[in-house]
């Protein structure tokens, strides 16, 4: 480990140290919205432990859903008097949990399946253009003839599916 890894490693531990202690008093003067935050952001904490990339992608996108999922209680432990007793009912009650939670699972989905669908919509894209570009070549091949092929590197073999339909449109142009 080199001087300056573990000097930014020290000085992490000490401000998020000083962290905690400035949130504390806070968390105790709010207590009964402290319970349900920490109670609610279980699933935010696991993401953040268990997400290994650096960015955290998966700790944000399950942190902001679960946090949605949180926040309708917040609000109403809010306007219905803000007591440790009103926290403690919802957070006995199933439907806080399923909200709170099912939110969570959500942003998981969302972290899974997202990135799959914008690949393969990409590919599609992808598949589609040179379809059209094929299609377009094909055209001007039936126009000009082969003779616009002449490459000065003719030593190059065509890459492959460009001269795939050059004969099927011999066929249709005659």
């Amino acid at each position: 480990m080199t001087y300056s890894y573990q000097r930014r490693k020290r000085r992490g531990g000490r401000g998020l140290m000083t962290l905690l202690i400035l949130l504390l008093p806070a968390a105790l003067v709010i207590l009964p919205t402290s319970m349900l935050l920490i109670a609610g952001l279980i699933p935010t904490i696991v993401a953040i432990i268990v997400d290994r990339d650096t960015e955290k992608s998966a700790a944000l996108t399950v942190g902001a859903m679960n946090l949605c999922g949180v926040a309708p209680f917040i609000v109403q432990l809010w306007q219905q008097g803000h007591t440790v007793t009103l926290a403690m009912r919802m957070l006995t009650t199933p439907h806080t949990w399923l909200v709170m939670f099912g939110a969570a699972a959500l942003g998981w989905l969302m972290y899974f399946f997202i990135p799959q669908i914008v690949v393969a919509v990409a590919s599609l894209r992808a598949q589609s253009k040179i379809k059209e570009l094929e299609e377009r070549r094909a055209l001007l091949i039936a126009d000009w003839g082969t003779e616009i092929m002449a490459r000065p590197d003719a030593d190059k073999a065509e890459p492959a599916g460009l001269m795939d339909n050059l004969g099927e449109n011999d066929e249709k142009r005659s």
